[in-house]
């Protein structure tokens, strides 16, 4: 008689858009709707933080007895793992909102994250070359790549916020902003070439939900350039109106995607379809709606811009429940997802 195998729960590498895309919202646009952010920042900081210990748990007990290979083994969809470093990073800005004079918990959030990317980048850098010396039609690299830099910026912001008095953290986290730019130049670099050189791709299948991360990266090195109070409204406002354009072309690109998908697919394969990908989306709607309000509270945009302080008006006084929106609807989808896969 042989003994049971316990089950191993094999969650996608990408999992970690969950806690980002939950993290952004609470931390930025959920302070921003009138009497939300009071009553529900500590327990959406909990069920944030009990949703890391639950993806790291399971991750955890998967390597224990596959490996990491799983997630590692792809060239492109291994550039995931970044998503588990800026997951830890939105956990701990989320308890630090929650219970302010107790650091300890971001601290060791910290601590992971800086952990996790010390392990992650290596293995991106050397992807990305890989990438770069491949044919672009072999390796078809998507917006996931520039997960690079989202988790550089990602724990530049932590160290800013968990150290402002430390100088030498300060040129530390400076550094990295320098390297998450580069790693921003070079994967963007790689997407274009990809879809410039293989003239016979389709908007339907073939542009990627993670390609929203074009503007998300931008809008996460912008954010981190403010918190670091080292460039001037010179500097970041013109910064600011390029992610905007960026995101006005890879949204239109979205817009004109749904439509063709519309006509070939249907509204039910089409929209109401879940896959973990979709919630970078939700983190790089939070993330430009983080960067816009971050870019208003630290400088006068408005009276040395006034057009484009207008427009910055207009995102912070509706972008929030635009956020919560597709918050509520990814959500929706997900547990939909999940009712159907239990009825198999």
């Amino acid at each position: 008689m042989t003994q049971a195998r316990s089950a191993v729960v094999r969650l996608p590498t990408g999992i970690g858009a969950v806690i980002m895309a939950g993290g952004i919202f609470g931390a930025v646009a959920l302070q921003r709707i009138p009497g939300a952010g009071a009553v529900m920042t500590r327990p959406l900081a909990v069920v944030l933080a009990l949703g890391w210990a639950g993806v790291a748990a399971a991750l955890l007990a998967s390597a224990a007895k596959e490996g990491f290979a799983a997630h590692t083994g792809a060239v492109v969809g291994s550039f995931a793992i970044g998503t588990w470093v800026a997951g830890s990073v939105v956990v701990a800005r989320m308890a630090m909102l929650a219970a302010p004079s107790v650091l300890w918990p971001a601290d060791g959030l910290f601590a992971v994250s800086v952990a996790l990317w010390a392990w992650f980048m290596p293995q991106a850098l050397r992807n990305l070359l890989r990438i770069a010396a491949a044919p672009a039609a072999e390796t078809r690299p998507t917006g996931v790549i520039l997960l690079t830099t989202v988790a550089t910026q990602a724990v530049a912001l932590l160290a800013f916020r968990l150290f402002p008095g430390i100088a030498a953290v300060h040129g530390l986290a400076t550094l990295l902003i320098g390297l998450g730019a580069a790693c921003y130049a070079g994967g963007f670099l790689l997407i274009v070439r990809r879809y410039l050189r293989n003239r016979h791709w389709r908007l339907a299948t073939d542009w990627d939900n993670t390609n929203c991360i074009l503007h998300g990266a931008l809008s996460i090195t912008g954010l981190a350039a403010v918190v670091s109070d080292r460039f001037g409204v010179a500097a970041i406002t013109p910064f600011w109106a390029a992610t905007g354009v960026v995101f006005v072309i890879v949204e239109s690109i979205e817009i004109a995607r749904l439509a063709v998908r519309l006509r070939a697919f249907g509204w039910r394969d089409a929209v109401f379809v879940y896959d973990t990908s979709q919630w970078a989306r939700n983190f790089t709607f939070g993330m430009f709606y983080a960067f816009t309000a971050a870019t208003a509270g630290h400088f006068d945009v408005t009276g040395n811009y006034p057009l484009l302080g207008a427009v910055q008006g207009a995102i912070l006084g509706y972008g929030q429940y635009l956020v919560l929106a597709l918050l509520a609807g990814e959500l929706a989808l997900w547990l939909a997802d999940a009712a159907k896969a239990r009825s198999i």
